[in-house]
């Protein structure tokens, strides 16, 4: 029988979830859960490419609409992709090939410029154009070990949230602070929502603090939860999570960080998907007590329009002028050279045998902002240089710092 790949209509959402939710062995989503209006919320503009053997779901593919921070501050159009999952019963049937192309095409034709995700595996999206553009880490901070915060932060003051004005509080200021770095997206009120879950309820130790500048702004924040771990024989303290840190200046988020590093009663404090040039480690007075505990593939990023990206993203000063040939199995308007300066970028004439390096859409796309090295991916066979020289060239150009981190998890 044929699989049928369609837009999910609306009256369908619930059980095209719950195809996804089998997928990836989750539970089927509860009435309560569906009673909850971030859940609803996120449904809102989200586009929802379903999969259908007769009148079973059997695979789900969506996205969300967002923007995205480039290089130079530019947000650009963005396809999140997520809720991506076949049934096992109908795997290596080309039912993700289709409902993914099916969504890439739609979110190109909507006017999206780039498309992002997170791996549940990272062996699945590469066919897809997709490639590893940023990565994180999950920290441990032990304070039993003296680690303080001794680097100059920013002057102001720390107020911690009542429940009833942390939603708006939060919202107001991280559309102001919450794309610091390139790869940050704009989180919407649903997710919001989601997010400050734990410090809008009363069944956690959980909450939020505001850093105000000297000239009453606020200008930073950050979300925390604390769980006492108690034992029989002698007295452990606290563990602090840290669920969020935004600050409009490195010196912002230092203060945040310091204040939570200083509360009373914590002997060790955990935080996951931290750039790998976090303000923290490098603000501690020894940076031996910033573990790193994992690093992961944070933001997978595919350019669905590789000439609105190029000419978007700002690029570093260089007397360098690099050409990249790109090629790109699913839109053949990806397909060409561009010739790129501390300009810009433009479209050229220049032939894939005349250009300076030669890659797929995967590779610009691993380039794309900034953090990963254009050397690196000619080590790992992802692109051919043909102009000795031309990968240092691009990677000046290209180079950003801060590193490149989303930083919210969708």
């Amino acid at each position: 029988m044929t699989i049928e790949v369609r837009r999910t209509r609306p009256d369908e959402l619930r059980v095209a979830s719950d195809a996804f939710r089998t997928a990836l062995l989750f539970a089927p989503s509860s009435d309560d859960d569906w009673a909850k209006p971030s859940l609803v919320a996120s449904f809102e503009g989200f586009m929802s490419i379903s999969a259908w053997d007769d009148a079973l779901c059997v695979g789900h593919a969506g996205a969300f609409p967002f923007v995205t921070s480039v290089p130079g501050g530019v947000r650009l159009a963005t396809a999140g992709v997520s809720r991506v999952g076949v049934r096992q019963t109908h795997t290596r049937r080309g039912v993700l090939t289709s409902a993914m192309h099916q969504l890439l095409r739609e979110a190109a034709g909507a006017g999206m410029v780039l498309a992002s995700l997170r791996a549940s595996e990272a062996v699945i999206y590469q066919r897809f154009g997709f490639a590893v553009a940023g990565d994180t880490c999950d920290i441990e901070i032990d304070r039993r070990a003296g680690a303080r915060v001794t680097a100059p932060v920013a002057q102001g003051t720390i107020r911690i949230l009542d429940r009833a004005e942390t939603l708006g509080t939060i919202a107001e200021l991280h559309e102001r602070v919450g794309f610091d770095r390139p790869g940050a997206i704009g989180r919407p009120l649903w997710m919001h929502e989601r997010y400050l879950d734990d410090a809008l309820g009363f069944e956690k130790a959980a909450h939020v603090i505001v850093h105000t500048n000297i000239d009453g702004v606020d200008d930073g924040w950050a979300q925390y939860s604390l769980e006492w771990l108690e034992s029989s024989v002698d007295h452990v303290g606290g563990k602090c999570t840290i669920d969020d840190v935004w600050g409009a200046t490195p010196a912002v988020e230092l203060a945040l960080w310091k204040f939570i590093l200083d509360l009373d009663l914590i002997d060790v404090v955990h935080a996951g998907e931290r750039p790998l040039d976090d303000a923290v480690r490098f603000g501690l007075s020894n940076q031996r007590h910033y573990l790193s505990r994992r690093r992961s593939d944070e933001q997978w990023l595919r350019l669905l329009d590789v000439d609105a990206a190029l000419s978007a993203r700002s690029y570093n000063s260089s007397s360098a002028v690099v050409t990249v040939a790109v090629s790109d199995a699913l839109f053949p308007a990806n397909c060409g050279t561009w010739e790129i300066s501390s300009a810009g970028a433009r479209r050229s004439n220049v032939t894939a045998n005349d250009a300076d390096l030669v890659t797929t859409i995967n590779g610009v796309s691993a380039a794309y902002l900034g953090g990963t090295a254009w050397r690196d991916l000619w080590v790992g066979g992802v692109l051919h240089q043909q102009r000795a020289g031309a990968l240092g060239d691009a990677d000046v150009l290209f180079a950003s710092r801060p590193l490149p981190r989303c930083g919210t998890f969708f």
